[in-house]
């Protein structure tokens, strides 16, 4: 390797802004990051390296809860229909409109012209509406804690 002196880092640091060092030359940069007298215009870098070079030292407890890879899929699986249907339903509202007459509403099979009358029937069927979704999303918190105590269990024997 090159002795390590001003040009030769400022040389690696262009490459190493572009990507192309070798994990040796990453090293050397760290190093002389870390260690050396820097110019003012390359000391904020010295954060950047030292920062790396603590994470790396970072060694998780032991005794840290592992999270497991199933869980999320899990979570990840029972959301999504509601996720979806919720979508749909925005995606409903936002691009249906009737081509003449915006305030088409129909009531015991009679449609309802009174413009006021509609809006009223329209916000009392989408707060029934609101309630199912709150209904369906207090249940999915229930399955969810269910599948996370679950899963803690199953971590709980499966690390011992």
């Amino acid at each position: 390797m090159e002795p390590i002196n001003e040009t030769t880092i400022r040389q690696l640091w262009e490459s190493y802004l572009q990507g192309n060092t070798t994990l040796a030359e990453e090293q050397q940069l760290a190093a002389y990051f870390c260690e050396a007298q820097l110019p003012n215009d390359l000391l904020p870098y010295r954060a950047l390296f030292r920062f790396f070079r603590t994470e790396a030292a970072v060694v998780p407890p032991e005794s840290a809860p592992q999270k497991s890879v199933r869980f999320r899929r899990n979570a990840i699986r029972l959301l999504t229909p509601f996720m979806a249907a919720a979508a749909g339903v925005i995606l409903f509202f936002a691009l249906y409109r009737p081509a003449n007459d915006p305030f088409i509403h129909y009531k015991d099979g009679q449609r309802l012209i009174n413009r006021e009358e509609a809006m009223q029937l329209a916000h009392q069927q989408l707060e029934q509406i609101s309630i199912q979704i709150q209904r369906a999303n207090n249940t999915m918190a229930d399955k969810l804690e269910q599948v996370t105590n679950y899963t803690e269990t199953i971590n709980k024997y499966i690390t011992k």
